[in-house]
């Protein structure tokens, strides 16, 4: 039995940790793609491409059935907290004060996070589409 020296077992640890992909967020990317294919009542993925597209650009005006209301929103931070929570945690939600994001109350905050989040998401879907 050979013994490495702990130096090079420490390299190939930070190397395996390198190689792991960042998460891909299927199911919420799936779900996602569900609820704008119902919003359209199309599964045209043109129709899909310039949809999110215009999502992109100002969600205040575009509106993906399922995630109208802010009770909606929530039940899907619900459903996908885990996957929120570190969509969020990357782009340093978390460091921004409630009160500069004009979210007085916990639900608020919940819920403006989770926009964000599916904004997040909807640029990987977007990223996705067009390579």
């Amino acid at each position: 039995m050979k013994i490495k020296p702990f130096w090079k077992y420490i390299g190939e640890q930070a190397e395996d940790n390198n190689s792991e992909d960042k998460p891909s967020y299927e199911e919420v990317k799936k779900d996602l793609g569900e609820l704008i294919e119902k919003s359209l009542k199309t599964s045209d993925q043109k129709t899909k491409k310039d949809f999110i597209s215009a999502y992109l650009r100002d969600p205040d005006k575009t509106q993906i059935e399922g995630l109208i209301n802010d009770s909606d929103i929530y039940e899907f931070y619900l459903k996908y907290r885990n996957n929120v929570d570190e969509v969020l945690s990357d782009s340093n939600f978390f460091e921004e004060k409630p009160s500069d994001m004009e979210s007085f109350g916990l639900y608020d905050y919940v819920v403006n996070g989770t926009k964000k989040a599916i904004k997040s998401f909807l640029e990987m879907i977007d990223k996705g589409q067009s390579e």
